[in-house]
């Protein structure tokens, strides 16, 4: 009989373990994947595995995102530009500017296509949890960047029912940033762009050197 189960991989192929669960002194799980590490000049100080394999960089892509909203002719700075550019922990005050920019453009949180979850904060979830919330749209981690691409979308008479589809106007435009910041072709699937790691690592080095003297209110540091 011949088995259909496909042989484990050569070790020479195998990524390597970066991380391992401990329970008791035994290794109870390892994480494979690939590394790199890049000076403030993107060149490269560490590398682990393949860090030329496509990644979906999530929420480390927000500031090119950004970055595409503010080409697109968004006017946003300050706490609203903090807002957009990254994930907030989902604190009182995070979730009131969401409702104010919401407001602000006319519209609300029914028109965010974020997935309902709580605040990314433990102590703020179990707070509103306590308090008799639920999951929705607005609490989510993405929403802030969700209502600014709705907002840039009114401004520029785009379609806000599609906003996320890859064929919409502001996710071509995001596309666009985001290989022109990595120096390599993107691919997306909704509004995540996938990238080779070691690319979407210079990206975010380049960005890095762009300073902002805009105050910027701070809170937990989420995660």
């Amino acid at each position: 009989m011949t088995s259909s189960i496909a042989p484990f991989p050569s070790s020479s192929s195998v990524h390597p373990v970066l991380a391992e669960v401990v329970r008791s002194g035994f290794t109870e799980g390892s994480h494979r994947g690939s590394l790199v590490v890049l000076a403030a000049d993107g060149s490269v100080e560490l590398a682990l595995g393949d860090p030329a394999a496509p990644v979906f960089p999530r929420s480390s892509n927000k500031p090119m995102q950004a970055a595409a909203i503010l080409r697109a002719g968004l006017d946003l700075s300050g706490e609203r530009l903090a807002l957009a550019a990254a994930s907030h922990s989902g604190e009182p005050f995070h979730l009131d500017l969401v409702r104010t920019m919401l407001a602000e453009h006319g519209l609300g949180a029914g028109d965010l296509q974020t997935p309902p979850d709580l605040p990314l904060d433990p102590v703020e979830a179990e707070a509103y949890l306590a308090a008799g919330g639920v999951r929705e749209p607005l609490t989510m981690n993405c929403s802030g960047k969700h209502t600014a691409m709705l907002a840039v979308c009114l401004r520029n008479g785009w379609d806000t029912a599609t906003y996320l589809d890859p064929s919409h106007p502001l996710q071509r435009l995001v596309g666009e940033v985001v290989a022109e910041a990595a120096g390599s072709p993107a691919r997306s699937a909704r509004s995540c762009w996938r990238s080779p790691a070691r690319r979407s690592a210079g990206s975010r080095t380049r960005c890095g050197r762009t300073r902002s003297t805009s105050p910027v209110r701070g809170g937990r540091t989420p995660g």
